[in-house]
């Protein structure tokens, strides 16, 4: 009776000796599912034998590290940078298809060892499925954080209305994960521009609870570190009454009604003289 070290050695040997005419059966069937349409000849070559050959290697040496890195590499480029990940998926089934076939044309005579083979075969096939459909999960979601931290930085702008003084105009509910992002980039602006004087804008913010009143308290303390003041503008009277109850310590505050008189502080405060055109 042939052990299973001695199927896998007969199988990674019959796909290794037939590589070129599986391939050309895989691109074939890939082609007529329109799967190619935006790939060049060289790029279908290229890619089809590399993807060919890591399965193989794959299934020769039961190790996954080549999978998974090609996998990334794939979701990494867009999908061999002309495939959608639904292309990619059908492609990688349509080739575990044309290896279960040829495995059964060449052990069908043989029933008991075509078992054994398809036994090794097919857990590592679906283990590559895997491999793959997680790499591109897993690129999706690197995309979405990504676009997501995008959007909060363009939905915080940090504005530079003078020199030494910015505007934080803030708008819509503030949650844990924008605060931290909103105070990151303060301090950075801060920095980077030298400013002694930040106009905190919450006029556009609907409800001030008490994680918000203490994200606010942290920004005006930190701001405090880097040299700036904070002036925080456009409180509500419903808001007021929230950090009131709330028992935030307003002491440490510097508010104005509005962002007009917030800024005609700031300029008081740097000595700024602002001339009107009549």
């Amino acid at each position: 009776m042939i052990g299973n070290e001695k199927l896998l050695e007969e199988l990674t040997g019959l796909l290794e000796d037939n590589a070129d005419q599986l391939k050309n059966q895989w691109v074939k069937e890939m082609t007529e599912m329109k799967l190619l349409e935006k790939l060049t000849p060289v790029e279908i070559e290229q890619q089809s034998s590399a993807i060919y050959d890591t399965c193989v290697l794959t299934i020769k040496n039961g190790n996954y590290d080549a999978a998974k890195k090609y996998a990334r590499e794939m979701a990494k480029k867009g999908v061999l940078e002309a495939m959608t990940v639904d292309q990619i998926i059908m492609g990688m089934l349509k080739l575990r298809d044309v290896y279960g076939r040829f495995i059964f044309s060449k052990y069908q005579q043989e029933v008991t060892k075509l078992y054994k083979v398809l036994d090794i075969y097919e857990p590592i096939a679906n283990r590559i499925l895997n491999i793959v459909a997680l790499a591109f999960v897993q690129e999706r979601e690197r995309v979405i954080n990504e676009q997501q931290l995008a959007m909060l930085e363009l939905s915080t702008p940090v504005l530079q209305i003078r020199d030494q003084i910015l505007v934080v105009p803030l708008i819509g509910t503030i949650d844990s994960a924008r605060a931290a992002q909103i105070v990151e980039q303060l301090l950075n602006s801060i920095v980077d521009t030298q400013a002694s004087i930040v106009i905190i804008d919450i006029t556009g913010v609907p409800v001030i609870d008490t994680a918000v009143a203490n994200h606010l308290i942290k920004t005006i303390q930190a701001s405090k570190m880097l040299g700036a003041d904070t002036i925080i503008t456009g409180i509500s009277p419903a808001n007021a009454q929230t950090l009131v109850s709330l028992g935030v310590d307003l002491s440490m505050m510097t508010t104005k009604g509005t962002l007009r008189s917030g800024m005609k502080l700031a300029d008081e405060m740097l000595r700024i003289e602002i001339v009107e055109k009549v």
